[in-house]
């Protein structure tokens, strides 16, 4: 194919654009009522754009409810770029922006006209291919007499071929082969031991650590050229190990280079102060109220994943054998050993809220898709993001031309280990649930309000695609469950300002979009600790711990994590410019004073009260530890 095509299938238009071509997206309304255009394309991710009109505005150009742009661009492409297009309409007021995108709102019939370059234009003069689609919205048993027909919307897709080399961009120089694979892509994790420890004696920690744990340090090249099947499979004996270090022990092996990350030289401790984490402060010094078996020096991190637990549990048995140099001695001390897996059945892709995360995880072009294990984004509407901003020494790491030479191929990583109070919180949801939706039942009533905390219903669907119910249509879709943009004109009607999930991904609550990519981070985390148990569900609140160990990386810990829970999870008016003040993360929000009874709130919570103040006296999530280390284990 050398020339944009078309196909029509109903009122659906597919267009086919081939590499080198510049393509520019318009709709026009002419009509009063509320109108709609779906435009989905794949340009080395899927994106999907909805442009609304106003409603009574008619002879107006629609505009991209994400962001009030009059056109989408789409830039020439290494490979073909594939356009579909669906038309909606609805003559009831309030059916409007993404609310319209149903089968039963659906145009009748479009006409599409096709312009292009006169085979007698002079050479120089551009290449070009415009598509004019003419969309009829009532059925003809619903057509006025005497008025043209396909005239109540125009879209444009104009195309125009690129003058210059359409060669594909090289791929990025990545030394993947350095990189830990738990940093990028990821490690696969039917379970995860996360093995803390005290180095005793440096020397002979380090002659064991190049020896034993370094010929089996899982990397990024191995993950993306040949990787295990994907987990749960017990019979499969992959075994993934990485390692990090903190500043303390950074300082041991004599690298004393400025890391240039105030947060990793301060260590765990005296930076949860700012983070909110719960603690005493006596003079300059502060004690988290963590467990006590992480108040101590930490120096790194052993991470241990597994398709069966004999093989892991194998694996630290040789480790600590090899680190054990007499017969009564170890060059490293264990300070605990927490042991996480998904949750069973049903469950395996939820924390123990019950919810289902981990589908906007930022994306990197050449390491997490478009690799010979992942071909295209597994959740289009993942922000793709230069891989500096997790991997130091590379484009998109501000700090990339001050690296010390041995850092480079390194991230910083952030562990918390974060107790879930769950019956709190399901408590907290049946009795605020029914005051905010009263007129259905209870339980209905406790999950709606809890997908309005989390900003997804458990199953995934987000709230600003489905508010009122889960979609498993949507949920089921790994190509819709991510992909879609808050429709500023909806408030908090559809999803609070203030969920933990647009807290943690404001998508085009920021704009431009690509300005808070240097604070992203990749989140790995895992489950840890048993169900909730029947007596704890009977009114007795958590015995057992369980929760969710976090884990993150990002080539800045202030720019990256500490920045997450500052500015976006603990601020108020995150998101910016927004009627109502957001309020606080509900879920991971933190004040730093809840001891004096300043607690957690948000607006939005009741959508027909937007403005309505909620508050949390109780934390449904409580932080027992956090370790801040440096993956980067070939040097020592």
């Amino acid at each position: 194919m050398s020339r944009p095509v078309s196909t029509v299938n109903g009122t659906n238009v597919k267009i086919v654009v081939p590499p080198g071509w510049t393509s520019i997206v318009t709709a026009v309304t002419r009509r009063t009522y509320n109108q709609l255009v779906l435009c989905e394309h794949d340009d080395g991710g899927a994106k999907t754009t909805l442009f609304a009109n106003k409603w009574q505005t008619p002879d107006v150009t629609m505009l991209d409810i994400s962001n009030n742009s009059s056109q989408l661009g789409v830039s020439p492409q290494a490979v073909a770029v594939n356009f579909s297009l669906q038309f909606y309409y609805s003559q009831t007021m309030s059916v409007n922006g993404a609310a319209l995108r149903a089968d039963q709102y659906k145009s009748n019939e479009v006409n599409v006209l096709t312009s292009e370059k006169p085979s007698g234009a002079p050479p120089e003069f551009p290449d070009y291919v415009s598509f004019i689609i003419l969309v009829e919205d009532a059925p003809a048993n619903e057509q006025v007499p005497g008025r043209p027909r396909f005239d109540d919307m125009v879209v444009t897709v104009h195309c125009m071929k690129n003058q210059e080399s359409t060669t594909a961009p090289p791929v990025p120089a990545y030394n993947l082969s350095n990189i830990q694979g738990d940093i990028l892509p990821a490690l696969p994790k039917a379970l995860e031991y996360f093995y803390y420890f005290e180095i005793l004696n440096v020397e002979k920690f380090r002659e064991a650590f190049g020896k034993f744990i370094v010929p089996k340090i899982t990397t990024a090249q191995q993950l993306t050229t040949n990787p295990p099947p994907p987990p749960p499979n017990p019979s499969v004996t992959f075994l993934g190990v990485n390692a990090g270090f903190t500043y303390l022990a950074l300082q041991l092996f004599g690298l004393t280079d400025d890391l240039l990350d105030d947060s990793f030289v301060k260590g765990q401790q005296q930076d949860s102060k700012d983070l909110g984490d719960a603690g005493t402060a006596r003079g300059d010094f502060w004690t988290p109220k963590w467990d006590a078996e992480y108040k101590v020096d930490i120096h790194g991190i052993f991470l241990i994943t597994a398709y069966n637990d004999a093989v892991a549990a194998k694996f630290v048995e040789d480790m600590e054998r090899a680190f054990t140099y007499t017969a009564t001695r170890m060059s490293i001390k264990k300070v605990v050993l927490l042991k996480g897996a998904p949750r069973a059945g049903a469950e395996a892709r939820n924390d123990h809220f019950g919810y289902r995360g981990g589908m906007s995880n930022p994306q990197v072009r050449n390491v997490t898709f478009e690799t010979p294990a992942q071909a295209t984004i597994r959740y289009p509407g993942s922000p793709i993001i230069p891989i500096g901003v997790i991997v130091m020494g590379y484009e998109g790491d501000e700090d990339k031309d001050k690296r010390a030479a041995w850092a480079i191929d390194g991230s910083f990583m952030v562990t918390r280990k974060l107790n879930n109070l769950v019956p709190e919180f399901d408590d907290f949801l049946l009795e605020h649930g029914p005051k905010v939706f009263p007129n259905i039942p209870v339980k209905d009533a406790a999950d709606r309000l809890g997908a309005r905390l989390f900003g997804r219903w458990k199953d995934g669907t987000p709230t600003e695609l489905s508010p009122d119910a889960p979609d498993p249509a949507i949920s089921g879709d790994d190509k819709r469950i991510n992909n879609f943009a808050f429709d500023q004109s909806a408030g908090q009607k559809r999803c609070p300002f203030a969920s933990h999930m647009r807290k943690s991904n404001p998508r085009n609550d920021v704009t431009p979009v690509e300005s808070v990519f240097k604070h992203f981070i990749r989140r790995h985390n895992m489950p840890y600790g048993p169900e909730v148990s029947p007596e704890e569900r009977d009114g007795n609140g958590t015995i057992q711990e369980r929760g969710l160990h976090v884990v993150c990386y990002a080539s800045s810990i202030v720019r990256g994590f500490k920045f997450y829970q500052q500015a976006w999870y603990n601020e108020p008016n995150f998101p910016p410019n927004k009627p109502e003040l957001p309020g606080m993360d509900p879920i991971f929000g933190q004040t730093g004073e809840e001891h004096l009874d300043v607690h957690r709130y948000m607006t939005g919570a009741n959508p027909t009260a937007e403005q309505q103040v909620m508050s949390f006296p109780k934390k449904f999530i409580d932080p027992r530890v956090e370790s801040t280390s440096l993956r980067r284990p070939s040097r020592l």
